[in-house]
C-alpha cells in the first residue's frame, strides 16, 4: 500500500483564481483611491494658481503708470464664419463660452407665443451687436470687448455702426477703464469729427465701492452679491485706501454667495490688513459667515481650504472665541490636521449693522428706478413693478442707473412684464438704458412688449 508523505493538499484552480482575484481587486481599489486624491490635489492646486493668477494681475496694474494705455489684444483672430457664430480662439485660454451664440427665438427659449406690442421702441435689430450683448450679459466682458473693437475696426456695420462705439464707450464705463475710454474717444472723434462722449469720473465700480463725499471719513468697501474671482476690482480700491487711512469700512451686507476663488482672494486681503494693523469696521460680518458656513460640508475635502480658513479669520476678528473653536474643530476633522489656535486681533476691530436708507416710495414718484444690476431671481422686482404699474397707466421704468442685466433674469423679466403689457391702457417705457442692455432686451424681445428709450449721449 501506498502512503501518502505530505499531508499539504494541492492548492485547487479555483481557490488560486479567487486568491488572485482578491489581489486584484485590492490593488484597483489602492489605484483608485490614490487616482482620486490625486485628481483632488490638481484641483486644488488649479485653484490656488487662479487665485495666484487674479492677484498677479492686480498687482502688475496697480504697478503699470497711469499715462501708459493699457494692452491691447488685436482682434483680428474674430472671424464670423457662419450666421450668429463666432470662432473665439484667440482668447479660448482665458475665458471659456458658457452660451451659444446662436440663439433660438425668444418665443422658443422663453415659452412665450403671444407678445403684446402696446408700446414697442424703435430699435434697429443687428445680430453681431446683440450677440455681444448677451457676451456681457453672461459676464464674458473681455469677449464683448474684443467683439465690439473688430465692428468698430471692420465698419461693416453701415448705419448701424455708431450703435457698436455707444456699447463700447457703456462697457468701458461700466468697468471703469478710462485709459480704454479715453482712447476710443480719440478714435471716435477722428471719424465723426464731434464729440465723444463725456467719461463720469463719479460714478463707482459697479457700485461695488462707496467712497464718502465728506473729507477725512472713513473709506468703505462694499461687497457686491456674489463674492468670487470678480471682487479683485474692489480689492484693488482696497489697497488703495489702506495706503491712505488707517480705518476702513468693510461692508458685507449684500454678499447673497461665495466661492472658493473669491474667499481665497478675501483671505489674503484680510490678513494683509491684518499684517499692517489696520483698525476695521465690519458691516454685517454676520451675514458673510452664514453665507460661508452655506457652502461647508465637515468631511468633504473641497478644491481648497480658503473657505474654512476666511469663515475663521473673520470669527477671529469678532473674537467669537467658542464659534472659532467649534469651526476649527470641524475643519481639522475634514482636512486631518491639528486645530489652529485663536489668535485676538491686535488692532482696533468695530462691528456695525447694515445702514438702513429711507427710500421715497415707488407711488409717490412718476417713474420707477432700477438697480443698477438685475440678476438672479426678479420676482422681488416684478412685484414691485407691478405694485407700480397699478397706479400708472404709463410704466416708465428709470434705467439711467441699470448697468448690467443678467441673460437669465432678463428672460424672467420679460415673462414678468407681460401681463402688464397686456392689460388694456397700460403701456410700459424703459428710459435711459445704456446701449449694451439695450441690445439685450432687443435680443430678448422686450422691445415687443414695451418701449426702449436709449440713454443720451454726452
Amino acid at each position: 500500500m501506498r502512503t501518502e508523505t505530505n499531508s499539504e493538499k494541492p492548492v485547487s484552480k479555483k481557490t488560486r483564481s479567487r486568491s488572485q482575484n482578491t489581489v486584484i481587486g485590492k490593488a484597483q481599489d489602492d489605484d483608485a483611491l490614490t487616482h482620486s486624491l490625486t485628481e483632488k490635489k490638481h484641483i486644488a492646486r488649479a485653484t490656488e494658481r487662479k487665485i495666484d493668477a487674479i492677484e498677479f494681475e492686480m498687482s502688475r496694474d496697480m504697478g503699470r503708470p497711469k499715462s501708459a494705455p493699457p494692452k491691447v489684444v488685436a482682434a483680428e483672430g474674430l472671424k464670423r464664419t457662419e450666421p450668429n457664430q463666432f470662432h473665439t480662439d484667440f482668447i479660448a485660454t482665458d475665458f471659456q463660452s458658457t452660451v451659444a451664440l446662436s440663439m433660438p427665438t425668444t418665443e422658443l427659449l422663453l415659452g412665450t407665443t403671444e407678445m403684446h406690442a402696446g408700446g414697442v421702441g424703435q430699435i434697429e435689430s443687428v445680430p453681431l451687436l446683440e450677440e455681444a450683448a448677451i457676451l456681457f450679459a453672461t459676464g464674458q466682458v473681455k469677449v464683448a470687448e474684443h467683439m465690439l473693437r473688430s465692428a468698430i475696426d471692420l465698419d461693416n456695420l453701415g448705419n448701424a455702426a455708431p450703435l457698436a462705439w455707444f456699447m463700447l464707450f457703456d462697457l468701458y464705463q461700466i468697468e471703469q477703464n478710462q485709459y480704454a475710454f479715453e482712447s476710443l474717444s480719440l478714435d471716435y472723434a477722428g471719424k465723426y469729427e464731434t464729440s465723444p462722449p463725456v467719461w463720469h469720473s463719479s460714478e463707482v465700480l459697479m457700485d461695488d465701492v462707496e467712497e464718502s463725499k465728506l473729507e477725512g471719513a472713513i473709506p468703505t468697501v462694499s461687497f457686491p452679491a456674489q463674492l468670487d474671482g470678480e471682487i479683485i476690482k474692489l480689492l484693488q480700491k482696497l489697497n488703495t485706501f489702506s495706503e491712505k487711512s488707517k480705518v476702513l469700512k468693510l461692508d458685507f451686507g449684500r454678499v447673497k454667495t461665495v466661492d472658493p476663488v473669491g474667499c481665497g482672494l478675501l483671505l489674503r486681503a484680510m490678513r494683509n490688513l491684518k499684517k499692517t494693523k489696520h483698525d476695521l469696521v465690519v458691516v454685517a460680518a454676520h451675514n458673510l459667515t452664514e453665507q460661508i458656513r452655506s457652502i461647508l460640508e465637515v468631511g468633504r475635502r473641497d478644491e481648497t481650504e480658503a473657505p474654512w480658513l476666511l469663515l475663521m479669520e473673520i470669527l477671529q476678528l469678532l473674537q467669537l472665541k467658542e464659534a472659532f473653536e467649534e469651526a476649527s474643530i470641524d475643519y481639522c476633522v475634514t482636512f486631518e490636521v491639528s486645530p489652529p489656535a485663536f489668535e485676538a486681533p491686535t488692532s482696533k476691530v468695530t462691528t456695525a449693522a447694515p445702514e438702513i436708507v429711507e427710500e421715497v416710495p415707488q407711488e409717490q414718484t412718476n417713474r420707477f428706478m432700477m438697480p443698477k444690476v438685475i440678476e438672479g431671481s426678479t420676482e422681488a422686482l416684478v412685484k414691485e413693478i407691478t405694485e407700480f404699474a397699478k397706479s400708472h397707466d404709463l410704466v416708465i421704468l428709470d434705467c439711467s442707473q441699470l448697468e448690467r442685466v443678467e441673460f437669465g433674469a432678463s428672460a424672467q423679466l420679460l415673462n414678468g412684464l407681460v401681463p402688464i403689457s397686456g392689460t388694456k391702457g397700460k403701456s410700459i417705457q424703459f428710459n435711459e438704458v445704456n446701449y449694451l442692455v439695450m441690445h439685450l432686451f432687443n435680443a430678448m424681445g422686450l422691445k415687443n412688449i414695451a418701449a426702449i428709450v436709449p440713454r443720451k449721449q454726452s
